[in-house]
């Protein structure tokens, strides 16, 4: 047999050899690893004994320590954080939460919360605050925040939505917040919603200001005040404008 042949025969089991060995070594150090793993994930090495949490404002330390009751002393490596989110998100004020694992020792706790934006006053009287994406977050009476009231009442829960009826209006609450877009307008005492989704403003001096649905709000709260304001130059008392078409407002004075 050609001396060339025979060589190039050794040169390929030569490199299929050490392919093998390569692929051995591999799987042992993989074996070796999931070993090393597993014996941290069941050892105490990496038990948690820290919770710390990014600075909040409504929900309380308390409220934390509950969701993380169970995390001291269970190694990082086998936590299950999504349960822990899902309880913190479920809190009225959680807008988000993150739980990262901080070796050694440490569980962080990330909660951005919901701003109030509105109040909402329930059919029993009670006032309650609103998210902007329309979550139920408290009751707490005072404030000047925009205050809703629906029609026939709406019995609010905590942590819970609004219907959609209502919650088309609440985009209203920054309009009337924005000193550039109720510029002219008398105080807002209320904003009453329909179970229709159309909006009436209650003024002061018992004025009305008929928005109708809740869409083009800037232009109509635009045009209202232009006109209310002119017809309050001429001394007249306004009993209600009809804004709900911005391009034909309608108004009733004397």
């Amino acid at each position: 047999m050609d001396k060339r042949v025979k060589e190039r025969r050794r040169s390929v089991r030569r490199k299929r050899g050490r392919r093998r060995a390569g692929i051995i070594v591999a799987c042992i150090a993989v074996v070796a690893a999931l070993a090393v793993f597993m014996w941290l994930r069941s050892s105490d090495v990496f038990a948690v004994e820290r919770v710390t949490t990014t600075p909040v404002e409504h929900v309380t330390s308390e409220q934390i320590a509950a969701a993380t009751a169970d995390v001291r002393g269970a190694s990082l490596l086998a936590l299950s954080v999504g349960p822990i989110e899902e309880t913190l998100t479920g809190l009225p004020y959680v807008r988000s939460a993150r739980v990262l694992r901080r070796f050694p020792d440490t569980l962080e706790v990330q909660v951005v919360e919901h701003t109030p934006v509105a109040r909402l006053e329930a059919k029993d009287g009670s006032i309650w605050l609103l998210s902007d994406d329309g979550r139920v977050l408290e009751k707490k009476r005072g404030g000047t925040l925009p205050l809703f009231v629906p029609e026939g009442g709406w019995e609010p829960v905590a942590g819970e939505y609004l219907p959609s009826w209502l919650a088309g209006a609440l985009p209203l609450a920054g309009l009337l917040a924005a000193p550039s877009e109720d510029d002219g307008l008398p105080a807002v005492v209320r904003a009453r919603v329909a179970r229709t989704g159309e909006v009436v403003l209650d003024l002061k001096d018992g004025m009305e200001l008929r928005l109708g649905e809740p869409a083009q709000l800037k232009q109509k709260l635009t045009v209202a005040a232009t006109i209310i304001q002119r017809y309050l130059r001429d001394g007249k008392r306004i009993a209600y404008v009809d804004a709900s078409v911005p391009d034909r407002v309608a108004v009733n004075a004397e």
